[in-house]
C-alpha cells in the first residue's frame, strides 16, 4: 500500500507538470484566457478590448494622468478621495462573468492599476509564483511577485492599452523610487512635516 501511494503521488505530480507545461505553452502563444482587470474585457470573438463602459475608461485615464502629474500613488489616491471618485474593480472570486463594481480609492487599488502591465497593452503570464514557505492548505495565498525580467511570458502590444509600455516601465521606476530606502538607492518622496525637503534630503554622515 505504501508503494502504491508513492506511485500515485508520482503520477499526480507528472500530471500536474504536464498540465502546467501545456498552460505555459498556450500562454506563450497568447492564447491562454487570463482574468482581465476592470479596464479591459473580452468581446464576443474572445479578443481583448478596452472596457466598453465610458465611465470605466475615463476613470482609468484619470488615474494615469494624475500619476504623471503627481508622481505618487498615495497622492493620486488622496486626489480621488477628495473628489469622491471611486475606482472600478472586477472581483476575481464569485460567479462568472464577473461584473464591474465601484470601490472607494485606496493605495492598494491605485497601485494595482499602475502596476498592471495589461493596461500597457501587454499579455503577461507568470507575474506571481507560489512560495512554499507561505503556502497553507486550502488557502489561495502564498504567492509572491516576480520581477519583470523574470516573467515567463510578456508579449508587448498584444491588445489595446491605456498607456505605452515605455510609460509603464517609467511608472514602475517612479514607484520603486518612492519607497524611502536610501541604502537601496531610492530617493523617496517628500513627507509631511515642517522640515524643508523632508524625506528627500539626508545627512551625508
Amino acid at each position: 500500500m505504501g508503494l502504491s501511494g508513492i506511485m500515485s503521488e508520482a503520477e499526480l505530480h507528472q500530471l500536474r507538470m504536464r498540465l502546467h507545461q501545456g498552460e505555459r505553452q498556450k500562454a506563450a502563444r497568447g492564447e491562454l484566457r487570463l482574468p482581465l482587470p476592470a479596464g479591459l474585457a473580452y468581446d464576443r470573438a474572445g479578443t481583448i478590448v478596452l472596457n466598453p463602459d465610458e465611465e470605466v475608461r475615463a476613470r482609468l485615464h484619470l488615474v494615469f494622468a494624475k500619476f504623471r502629474e503627481l508622481q505618487s500613488a498615495r497622492r493620486v489616491m488622496r486626489y480621488l478621495d477628495r473628489n469622491g471618485s471611486s475606482l472600478p474593480v472586477r472581483p476575481l472570486l464569485g460567479p462568472s462573468p464577473h461584473e464591474i463594481v465601484w470601490r472607494a480609492p485606496d493605495s492598494t487599488r491605485v497601485l494595482n492599476i499602475l502596476q498592471n502591465p495589461a493596461y500597457a497593452g501587454a499579455y503577461v503570464y507568470g507575474r506571481r509564483q507560489k512560495d512554499p514557505s507561505r503556502c497553507r492548505p486550502g488557502s489561495l495565498t502564498g504567492t509572491v511577485k516576480v520581477a519583470i525580467a523574470d516573467w515567463a511570458v510578456c508579449l508587448h502590444a498584444a491588445h489595446p492599452g491605456y498607456i505605452s509600455w515605455e510609460e509603464f516601465m517609467a511608472n514602475q521606476g517612479r514607484l520603486a523610487d518612492n519607497v524611502c530606502r536610501y541604502e537601496a538607492g531610492h530617493s523617496g518622496v517628500p513627507r509631511k512635516g515642517a522640515a524643508l525637503l523632508q524625506g528627500i534630503a539626508v545627512c551625508g554622515r
